[in-house]
């Protein structure tokens, strides 16, 4: 598996997880039934079940939305243990993981192309490197309160 299938795969098990940290019981029980319906939907097109366009599109969307709850949840969990975590601070992280998945999809492909913007891939790689960098962060500044 390259590094985006892991990247996505650690994300979207990683959710539920983060979603239970908010302390919001609806948003844990909505990211749990999202979840599930993902699992069950990938798992049937895994196994060699017939997928009709509409499934692709349904399916398409159920990842999108998961996504957008994967966000909202780290948001969360890092305004929960860092209140100094604005929006504006956390847009800064996203456009770092932007500029990260931009070089990694630019050295990998031996060109620097604008076109990655227009890619899907290239968004969901930008998503889970900006969690990932906004994870690092939060546990930077948690291990610098407990020094303190």
């Amino acid at each position: 598996m390259d590094v985006f299938g892991t990247l996505i795969s650690l994300g979207i098990l990683i959710n539920p997880f983060i979603a239970y940290q908010t302390g919001v019981k609806s948003l844990y029980r909505i990211t749990l039934i999202s979840f599930t319906v993902f699992l069950v939907t990938w798992g049937y097109a895994v196994t060699g079940g017939v997928v009709s366009v509409q499934f692709d599109t349904a399916w398409n969307v159920l990842l999108t939305a998961y996504i957008g709850l994967l966000v909202l949840n780290s948001y969360l969990v890092s305004k929960r243990f860092v209140p100094k975590m604005t929006w504006i601070r956390f847009g800064v992280i996203a456009l770092v993981g932007v500029g990260v998945s931009q070089a990694w999809l630019g050295l990998s492909a031996g060109e620097w192309a604008p076109s990655f913007f227009v890619d899907g891939d290239f968004w969901m790689m930008s998503v889970i490197v900006s969690l990932i960098l906004l994870l690092l962060v939060t546990m930077k500044t948690l291990d610098r309160r407990i020094e303190a």
